[in-house]
């Protein structure tokens, strides 16, 4: 064989690797004590529990060029209001909507794009890749057959994230995770939640990922603070037959 059949033969099957996608599925369920469900409502509180208990499901999707980590499978619940309403006053009872993610990262140019809905309305973040301080200890852990390491970050807040990240798959990426975890994070432990990858799948062509729409419509973080902020405020009207409607939005913190 020529020499440069020989060097091509090397690199094709290198350019081949590097084209793949993958496709890994998590869940993630958050962490409460007693004490948080005690301040909910008596009447509500168990079914709210199942609520907020519930996993939540995420897919990351990343081809080389892009990565999209984003909600999958999200549903409202609506739990009936045990008080009786009036002629004039109704209670609807309350909305329970999970929060949906949409979390872009765009490797060639090294920027994020985050999408939050607010008031049915979208509005997209957009903000260069972020370092954070990580710390690497000798910790190992096999997740779903892979040699997994450890790295964990300290917050403000005095908790600490743990994520576990494989070298086994040859891909930087994780769940709106540091960009500088050297590996595919398949678990992230935290006081607060736990996420974890349940399903990874290899492509072995380059799957298209949805973009930011060319309508779309771009704020600062500052901007969306302010939007959120005022989307809390109560909201009243009268309905046709008179009766008085007041909604409250809540957004649900786990800060315990």
């Amino acid at each position: 064989m020529k020499p440069y059949l020989l060097f091509l033969s090397l690199i094709i099957p290198i350019l081949s690797v590097a084209q793949k996608t993958i496709k890994v599925s998590y869940e993630q369920k958050f962490i409460y004590n007693d004490s948080f469900f005690n301040q909910l409502p008596e009447d509500s509180r168990e079914e709210l529990k199942s609520f907020m208990t519930a996993p939540t499901y995420f897919e990351l999707t990343n081809n080389g060029d892009l990565s999209l980590y984003e909600s999958v499978n999200t549903k409202e619940k609506v739990i009936a209001s045990k008080e009786k309403s009036t002629p004039t006053d109704q209670n609807l009872g309350m909305i329970l909507k999970p929060f949906k993610v949409w979390y872009l990262k765009d490797f060639k140019r090294e920027i994020s794009t985050n999408s939050t809905s607010v008031s049915d309305k979208e509005y997209f973040v957009e903000a260069p890749f972020e370092k954070e301080e990580l710390h690497y200890d000798s910790k190992t852990k096999i997740i779903d057959g892979y040699n997994c390491l450890s790295a964990y970050a300290l917050k403000s807040n005095k908790d600490t994230i743990q994520y576990w990240y494989t070298q086994d798959i040859a891909v930087i990426d994780g769940p709106i995770t540091p960009i500088d975890i050297p590996g595919l994070v398949l678990s992230i432990e935290s006081n607060k939640k736990v996420v974890y990858a349940t399903k990874i799948e290899f492509f072995d062509y380059q799957l298209p990922i949805a973009t930011v729409p060319n309508d779309a419509i771009f704020i600062s973080k500052k901007e969306l603070d302010i939007l959120q902020a005022k989307d809390l405020e109560p909201k009243s009207y009268v309905d046709e037959a008179g009766a008085k409607i007041e909604s409250y939005s809540v957004h649900i913190r786990n800060d315990n």
